[in-house]
């Protein structure tokens, strides 16, 4: 792939229908396994137990391993920053210096916590090492295997052009969910799923406009769960209030670095006021003592590349993490687009701008329709009024009307043979915004845009 936007593939090279055998699903949680204590206490047999992953997941399964009664003897990680910071009182050490220690390979249990690439490449160092899986070693999704998502706030304050949100007569506001209502949501959910270390608390809203976002972190900390949240961060408001919390990871959703870039796809938004606000989020994380971890998300579009570099060296400047991002639109404007090829106007923006044109993104998507879907472990996914969506990427439909009434196990089923399911699945949407299929041309946008690569462009 060139960085060039790439030239749209004509819809009819291939059927836009996949099709489905009867019953069937790409979207089934319901062959995953939820571990209950005993059967963790099995899995470990009396081992220390180590956690290989020191960021949000690393931290939030911690918390879930406190809440259950077990102790975590280290932290392993390779990053730099992290084998400086402990989490609880909980040190970090490399992979060199774990494997280095007496005896390790009999009296250790690894807990890989990070995402599913590097989980294979712990894997293989581990079992190079002597490690069994099942044995000596397993990941975190093993015991945990969902990611549950709350909208604790149904409205947002920018306009997004990829968003669903940026036009209002394709999506009304919502409200807030109160703090009353979250406590009854999290208390049935860590009764369902022991083992459950985080939580995102957004959906499709922003979430620190929610002024009961402080307590629901505090809660969440009570009981062993990591709090993940994404923002725009141009509302500060409650910021500091959050972050006396220590929530695990604020992820801060960018499209620019100028007043020319900012606001073209972070549509309402101006870039000196964000500017000033993450320099606000930075000295507070820093007063805090780096104990929330803040991920800059950067959507690349074609009118932003050349930016790139500039966001790198703020993250390099705050101790933030720079993660580059495809930019896509969202999976409403997708399923609409394969049907008719038709985009809303408010949509058509993102759309002009993305650096891989939406025929061909969609032709990506079928050609991997055989996989499961990418979100099967997303699950649940609660509204701002306690109502249940079947998914995290398709707009407040609804399979129950209230989470607190109906069993997990019972969500699950209604999510896989649910008519948003089937109608994504028969577009092959289930495999829309995989992010890691793009890892490769991502990195080359950012090889190509940042200062080694300029230079050497500039000396010849």
């Amino acid at each position: 792939m060139s960085t060039n936007k790439i030239i749209p593939l004509k819809v009819e090279t291939r059927p836009a229908v996949v099709p489905l055998a009867a019953g069937e699903s790409k979207c089934d949680a319901g062959r995953y396994h939820v571990y209950s204590i005993d059967d963790a206490r099995r899995l470990f047999g009396g081992r220390k137990i180590y956690l290989w992953g020191a960021g949000q997941k690393g931290r939030g399964f911690w918390q879930a391993l406190n809440r259950c009664g077990f102790t975590v003897e280290s932290f392993i990680d390779s990053s730099p920053e992290m084998l400086t910071k402990s989490f609880m009182g909980v040190g970090t050490i490399s992979p060199d210096n774990f494997f280095a220690l007496p005896d390790v390979r009999d009296n250790a249990f690894v807990l890989t916590a990070s995402v599913d690439i590097k989980n294979k490449v712990m894997f293989e160092e581990l079992q190079r090492h002597g490690f069994e899986r099942g044995v000596s070693f397993e990941n975190i999704q093993t015991l945990s295997p969902f990611y549950p998502t709350i909208e604790v706030t149904g409205l947002c304050n920018l306009r997004c052009s990829s968003c669903i949100r940026s036009d209002k007569s394709l999506i009304e506001d919502g409200n807030y969910m109160s703090y009353e209502d979250y406590e009854k949501v999290i208390t049935k959910m860590v009764g369902e799923i022991p083992f459950v270390y985080l939580v995102d608390l957004y959906v499709f809203g922003e979430p620190m406009l929610n002024k009961d976002l402080p307590r629901m972190i505090r809660l969440n900390n009570r009981l062993g769960l990591a709090s993940g949240m994404s923002t725009n961060l141009y509302s500060i408001k409650h910021l500091k209030a959050v972050l006396d919390e220590f929530p695990a990871q604020i992820r801060v959703s960018l499209s620019g670095a100028s007043e020319a870039t900012y606001d073209v796809t972070h549509t309402g938004g101006k870039w000196s006021k964000l500017e000033k606000h993450l320099q606000t989020l930075a000295e507070l994380v820093s007063e805090r003592g780096h104990r929330t971890i803040v991920e800059v998300y950067y959507h690349l579009y074609q009118h932003n590349q050349h930016e790139i570099g500039v966001i790198k060296d703020l993250c390099a400047r705050y101790g933030f993490r720079f993660h580059p991002s495809l930019a896509v639109l969202f999976s409403d404007f997708a399923l609409q687009y394969s049907r008719d090829g038709t985009l809303p106007d408010s949509a058509k923006v993102a759309n002009e701008l993305t650096l891989i044109a939406m025929d061909r993104l969609l032709q990506d998507c079928r050609d991997h329709a055989d996989l499961n879907c990418i979100l099967t472990r997303i699950v649940p996914v609660i509204n701002w009024d306690l109502s249940v969506m079947p998914c995290c990427n398709y707009t407040y439909s609804k399979i129950a009307p209230n989470y607190l009434d109906v069993p997990l196990a019972e969500l699950i089923r209604e999510r896989t043979h649910s008519s948003v399911c089937a109608n994504c699945q028969s577009h092959a949407l289930h495999r829309w915004n995989n992010q890691g299929f793009y890892s490769d041309f991502v990195a080359r946008i950012v090889a190509e845009n940042t200062q080694p690569a300029l230079d050497e462009a500039a000396a010849d």
